[in-house]
């Protein structure tokens, strides 16, 4: 051994002395790639090399903080025993809460229990979810059902507008009234698939990185001046046949007016669908968002798309209501209007509006009902089991809309199917489940008495 441990001794040296070297000769190559590299490139590395420096040291800096709280901890604890001799012993950091339950009286029960109705309210979830608050669940809730019922209504209300207003009895309106109809049945889930393949993959991805990074080929810069000349033609005869077929002339050039219709509706669609090819498939965008790939901004699921993707679910429901209060107006309102000398606008706006607005509302608040209870959509298009940030704070721009977002509908599956301790789950269960009908049940009285106090204001008697 004597003789042995000169040679391990020495062959240790040799080999640091190689590995110095080795990482000597590294440092030297890439000192000789920075010299070389334009001053932005130099400027970047020392920036890097400056920040991670700064984020080792308050690493080591928490780090010293945590074994100090964690010396403290371990330095107190609760020692206990039951009336059977059961010793329980806990950690400091572990207690929560404690109070002399078998001490207090009826009042201080009651502080007790709104304490613990408070803190379930405004606290973060703790332990997988199954102890703590669902604050953070509530507010993406909210905050995702006023964002869809802002993008729901406006269309619904347009859509049924068009179908009961302007809309002329054929094959169009009867195949996008069964479309309607089609689209009321439609599982949840598929809503769902919808917006995690169409809206998150590609309309995300075309955001985020432009067409490349969406998997849309890339037109050439030729193929794509050549379609927007030919939409600029297109969209010039469409607009042209369109004034001639709502001109008071019924015979123009020979050709009847509703052909001329047709062939305007035709020239419409194939310019948007020009349109949409040139936006889509355009060489010069690269995404407003390219500096952040491979990590996605808008490419995963977030507020936006689970807004959007409820909004098209709950659709079917604003345009069945819209049309029904629409259809509910008397005609004899939109005669005495005509009569006046409004124009067909006119009196929709200053009169059958206001007179369809209790149905209107009331399509709304259901919509925004059947958007609050849903689960299965959301679990593809941005909601987390435990999401690190609120949606809307007090940073700018406040609404955040790619930040994924916590649900009460997913916080319930996720505590009931998937907590490790369902058993210890259920009365957070239970609790969140009642103050989800809560809310649905606070919307819908609420629509009820909107819908009264409306019907009061016109006095039509007709809803």
């Amino acid at each position: 051994m004597a003789r042995l441990g000169p040679k391990i001794a020495a062959a240790v040296n040799e080999d640091r002395s190689a590995h110095e070297g080795r990482i000597e000769a590294r440092l030297d190559e890439i000192m000789s790639v920075l010299e070389d590299a334009p001053p932005s490139a130099r400027e970047a590395v020392e920036q890097y090399v400056d920040v991670r420096f700064e984020v080792d040291r308050q690493i080591q800096t928490l780090q010293e903080r945590i074994n100090q709280i964690q010396e403290r901890n371990d330095r107190f604890g609760l020692y206990a025993q039951t009336a059977q001799g059961v010793e329980t012993e806990m950690k400091l950091g572990e207690i929560v809460r404690a109070f002399p339950s078998n001490q207090l009286d009826w009042l201080g029960r009651l502080g007790v229990y709104f304490a613990r109705w408070g803190e379930f309210l405004t606290a973060d979830p703790r332990e997988a979810n199954s102890e703590g608050g669902v604050f953070p669940a509530i507010w993406g809730t909210v905050a995702m059902t006023m964002i869809m019922s802002l993008i729901v209504v406006p269309f619904g209300v347009l859509a049924a507008l068009y179908l009961r207003e302007y809309a002329k009895s054929g094959p169009i309106v009867s195949i996008i009234r069964i479309s309607i109809n089609n689209l009321a049945g439609v599982p949840s889930i598929v809503f769902g698939v919808f917006g995690y393949g169409f809206l998150i993959l590609v309309v995300g991805g075309y955001i985020d990185g432009g067409p490349a990074n969406a998997n849309l080929p890339v037109m050439p810069q030729t193929w794509w001046w050549g379609t927007a000349a030919g939409l600029a033609i297109v969209a010039f005869f469409a607009f042209m046949t369109t004034s001639y077929s709502l001109g008071s002339r019924k015979v123009l050039t020979k050709i009847r007016t509703p052909r001329l219709g047709m062939i305007s509706l035709a020239l419409w669609i194939v310019a948007t669908t020009a349109f949409i090819a040139l936006i889509a498939f355009t060489p010069d965008f690269h995404g407003f968002y390219r500096t952040g790939l491979p990590n996605p901004t808008f490419g995963k699921g977030g507020l936006l798309w689970a807004s959007l993707t409820l909004a098209l679910l709950t659709l079917p429901v604003v345009i069945v209501a819209t049309e029904e209060a629409l259809a509910a107006v008397p005609n004899s309102l939109r005669e005495g209007s005509y009569g006046c000398g409004a124009s067909k606008w006119q009196t929709i706006r200053r009169i059958v509006l206001p007179h369809a607005l209790p149905g209107i509302m009331t399509g709304m608040i259901l919509a925004m009902a059947r958007g609050a209870g849903e689960v299965a959509p959301l679990m593809l298009v941005g909601v987390l089991k435990l999401a690190p940030e609120l949606p809307i704070d007090t940073q700018a721009p406040f609404v955040h809309l790619d930040r994924s977002f916590m649900h009460l509908g997913y916080h319930i599956f996720d505590l009931g199917f998937q907590s490790p301790n369902s058993e210890a789950a259920k009365p957070m269960v239970f609790t969140t489940t009642l103050l989800l009908i809560a809310v649905i049940g606070t919307l819908n009285v609420f629509a009820i008495w909107l819908r009264a106090r409306l019907r009061r204001r016109f006095h039509s008697g007709q809803f």
